[in-house]
This record gives C-alpha cells, sequence and structure tokens, in this order.
C-alpha cells in the first residue's frame, strides 16, 4: 500500500514504479488525509514492529522488468508527427498544457498532437479518484477513438502516474508514461511545442 499527504499523486508515481518491476502495489485512495478522518491509528518510530499490529510477513519478490510501461522520447517523437500509433496525453493542468502558466520548464507549452487530461481533474477535493461512471465521463471525453497506445507525460512524470493509475483504475492496460515529460522535452530546441488549447 502506497500513500502520502498530497492528493495521491506521488504514491501513484511510487505505484507505477513498483508496476514496472512487477510489484503489486496499491494506492491508498484519499491518501494520509482520508486515513485519519477515517479515525485509523497511525504508528511511527518506536511504536512499529512493538508486536501489537505486526504486518503479514511476504514473501520475496523477484522484480521482472515490464519496459513497456514507459516510452522514450523516440517514441513520443514519432507519435507526434504521425510515424508510429499512439495518442499522447499531458496530464498537466490547464495553463500548463496551453503555455498559458509560468513553468519551471525550458519552454512552455504542449507536444505537438497531444490531449489535455490532467490528473488532478481526476480527483474530487478530498483527493479521491472520483467515482467511476465520473472518471470514465471524463476520460472518454478526451480518449474517445484515441490510437493505443496511450502514451502519458506531464512535467517530470509524476502527475502523468496518477493519471496513468486513473486509466488503469478504468480497465485500459494500453498505457505508457513518457518519464522525460516536458524536462526532458523542453531543454531540446529541436523538440517543436505548442501553444493554446
Amino acid at each position: 500500500m502506497t500513500y502520502d499527504s498530497g492528493g495521491g499523486i506521488r504514491a501513484a508515481r511510487l505505484r507505477w514504479m513498483l508496476r514496472a518491476i512487477s510489484v503489486p502495489a496499491a494506492v491508498l485512495d484519499g491518501g494520509l488525509e482520508a486515513w485519519q478522518a477515517a479515525g485509523r491509528p497511525l504508528v511511527s518510530g518506536d511504536d512499529i514492529g512493538d508486536g501489537t499490529d505486526r504486518a503479514p510477513a511476504v514473501p520475496p519478490l523477484t522484480p521482472f522488468p515490464r519496459p513497456e510501461l514507459w516510452a522514450g522520447v523516440e517514441e513520443v517523437a514519432a507519435i507526434s508527427r504521425g510515424d508510429r500509433p499512439g495518442t499522447l496525453v499531458c496530464a498537466l493542468p490547464a495553463g500548463g498544457f496551453d503555455g498559458s502558466a509560468p513553468t519551471r520548464y525550458s519552454r512552455r507549452g504542449h507536444i505537438p498532437g497531444s490531449r489535455s487530461l490532467p490528473g488532478r481533474d481526476l480527483l474530487d477535493s478530498a483527493g479521491r479518484v472520483l467515482p467511476g461512471p465520473e472518471l470514465a465521463a471524463r476520460a472518454d471525453a478526451v480518449l474517445h477513438g484515441a490510437d493505443s497506445p496511450v502514451v502519458l507525460y506531464c512535467g517530470g512524470g509524476i502527475s502523468a502516474a496518477g493519471t496513468a493509475l486513473a486509466l488503469t483504475l478504468l480497465g485500459r492496460d494500453d498505457i505508457a508514461v513518457y518519464d522525460g515529460s516536458l524536462e526532458e522535452w523542453s531543454k531540446d530546441p529541436a523538440q517543436p511545442l505548442e501553444l493554446g488549447g
């Protein structure tokens, strides 16, 4: 079980990284705040391992890499140019996608041909993943008719992992994350970026 205190995006990133080496993991929906709001106990420091609530023993795991869960810059560029099938999806907020918001990246905008599906828009105000029908409606509005695979990106692969989690909850298994995302793409002046929606 992975969790965080920031709406689950970082926990989703850890889950994606574990999934990429075939280690099963889940994300605590709503994160630490939801756990505490439900009155669930917390242990830390010296309380861990005191024998009262020991976690069951887990057999050793052998990592098995799943490279299909990642996309590199060459694959992304080929999809963007239309030389390879696939759909690029930007998980940044709308201002990051259209280039209207300040950014830490070298240049603003989105990779040509990509669609916008902000990761945080797939969560409710408490940081929980939207209910199934609402989640499906938001995803279908962007991905209807999308070519497979769906390659997600953001600034550095974190929000993209949150969107990947939401899409896998909907049963999609044709998803890859472009880990370099705009951090890598925008540094190369030869890689085009588009402004606007």
